[in-house]
């Protein structure tokens, strides 16, 4: 990488060139655009909302007698919005899917009592059958809310861990570049970092650790991993593409709300031909690598080094990308490799989705035994990257 780029590595120069190579056009920095990470535990809290209106929608049909108005069946359409935005926000899977279609049914079931609150239309009561479909739907809603919480996310707490976590929304492709995203435009990379609260010297010396999320997986299911390595005074960077030209599935399966469902069916179903594609998925994380690695070097430093880790998909384009930038480049470490790790290719769904974990045969974990292993099986590379340096330069 250096032989390729001008002369005067950390200069402007370069860092314009690292700009260039990366497909970015100004302004491309980290300090804009960026918000405090939405932790995954708030996709179960949208869940709790959605399933908890159904609940009282329903349950209302056996207490409003003789009234005026019912304005409690405003609830119905709103229920369903914020059902619509749950999986805009968080994608598609059995939770999301289940409560937008209990919110639609219910909807649809009280249209007629909407359009009388609406008229200003007097309520005398509700039909015996209107009572008897309230009950099923209670049932389901109650049933719903009972899976929610006891498949509910391990969540944790920056505060109480003493660590940093933000996220930047950039917009563009790999094509003509990406470039900062504004509140209300579409966003196609997602930017992570995680960090110490406070960086010592030891943590200055340290090469940043890039992980290359599976995308059976997503940064939002490494979480508690990137959390327990800033919790040991690293700095850890993730990234999500869902640009129109960074396609995985060639369908309209590449849509964000949907790319992670079809991925973990087709491996769950299919297990050997997921994984005979592993060359072909080299190509699109090359990609991303030709974006980030210069962004990084942009943000700490054109002289980082940068320890890239993987989880299947990207072990590949990983190991090729580090040895054509050995300068840049500290190594490849594979999560994959480690024979404790069972949910290799998922994350670390224990925590983040103890539904899925059921599925794959794990149960949910509170002690965070997966990230905290998958973090010093990290450590330990990291240290032994830093003896090398050592020794290297010792001998210098």
């Amino acid at each position: 990488m250096r032989g390729n780029s001008p002369a005067g590595w950390g200069s402007r120069k370069h860092r314009r060139w690292l700009r260039r190579r990366a497909g970015l056009r100004p302004p491309f920095y980290f300090q804009k655009s960026v918000i405090p990470i939405i932790i995954y535990s708030m996709k179960f809290y949208g869940e709790l909302l959605v399933f908890v209106l159904l609940f009282i929608t329903n349950l209302r049909v056996f207490f409003v007698q003789h009234v005026r108005r019912d304005p409690l069946v405003v609830l119905a359409p709103f229920t369903f919005i914020v059902a619509i935005f749950q999986i805009l926000a968080w994608g598609i899977d059995a939770f999301t899917t289940l409560g937008l279609l209990i919110a639609l049914f219910v909807l649809l079931s009280n249209f007629h009592a909407i359009f009388r609150y609406i008229e200003r239309l007097y309520v005398d009561h509700y039909s015996s059958l209107m009572k008897v479909w309230a009950v099923f739907t209670i049932m389901i809603s109650a049933l719903a809310l009972a899976a929610t919480i006891y498949f509910a996310p391990v969540e944790s707490n920056a505060r109480t861990l003493k660590i940093s976590k933000n996220q930047t929304y950039y917009k563009g492709n790999f094509r003509s570049g990406f470039e900062e995203a504004g509140p209300f435009s579409s966003k196609s990379l997602s930017f992570w970092k995680f960090a110490p609260q406070t960086a010592g010297e030891s943590e200055a010396e340290k090469p940043i650790v890039l992980l290359s999320p599976d995308k059976r997986g997503d940064t939002v299911n490494y979480t508690p991993y990137l959390e327990q390595l800033a919790l040991h005074g690293v700095t850890a960077c993730s990234a999500d593409f869902f640009s129109d030209d960074g396609q995985w599935l060639h369908s309209y399966g590449d849509k964000k709300i949907l790319r992670r469902l079809i991925m973990v069916i087709q491996s769950t179903v299919n297990r050997q031909r997921f994984e005979a594609q592993r060359e072909y998925y080299s190509y699109n994380v090359s990609q991303e690598y030709d974006v980030l690695i210069p962004l990084i070097l942009e943000k700490f430093g054109a002289d980082k080094k940068i320890l890239l880790v993987t989880d299947f998909m990207a072990d590949i384009a990983a190991e090729d990308f580090a040895k054509k930038n050995p300068d840049v480049i500290a190594g490849v470490f594979k999560l994959s490799d480690i024979e404790e790790y069972k949910s290799s290719g998922y994350g670390c769904i224990e925590q983040t989705d103890p539904l899925l974990a059921m599925v794959l045969g794990l149960r949910r974990d509170k002690s965070h035994k997966t990230p905290k292993l998958l973090a010093e099986k990290t450590l330990e590379i990291l240290k032994q990257i830093q003896h090398d340096n050592t020794a290297v330069s010792d001998t210098e």
